[in-house]
């Protein structure tokens, strides 16, 4: 019987929709590949607002800023890298993050691990 009420109780507390955004926030190293040309960023996700994040990448040897916003599991996000934008889209599942590119006309795929 104790054991239900806790549960009951512990349930009540728990805002509804606290499960929330998928947590896209750390460092990430992510590989990509646009048409056998591959890349990684090294890039450091804040988040900026309630779905919202913003941070840093590197890639080449320089830096850029990263926009998107994270939704439940979905992630949206871009960089732009040598006046091209990378548009980034796909799943984050606790320390990995993987999904489709689209750049200038093309299409390709990433995958990513947060550093611990």
């Amino acid at each position: 019987m104790r054991l239900a009420t806790l549960l009951l109780i512990t349930a009540t507390l728990v805002p509804a929709g606290a499960a929330g955004a998928a947590d896209f926030s750390g460092k990430w190293a992510i590989a990509g590949d646009v048409q056998g040309n591959a890349f990684t960023l090294n890039c450091t996700v804040k988040p900026a607002a309630e779905t919202s994040l913003s941070g840093e990448c590197e890639v080449q040897g320089q830096t850029s800023e990263l926009t998107g916003t994270v939704k439940d599991a979905d992630i949206q996000f871009s960089v732009t890298v040598s006046g091209y934008t990378l548009n980034y889209s796909g799943k984050v599942v606790g320390d990995t993050v993987s999904g489709g590119i689209e750049v200038a006309g093309a299409s390709g795929t990433f995958n990513g691990t947060r550093a611990r």
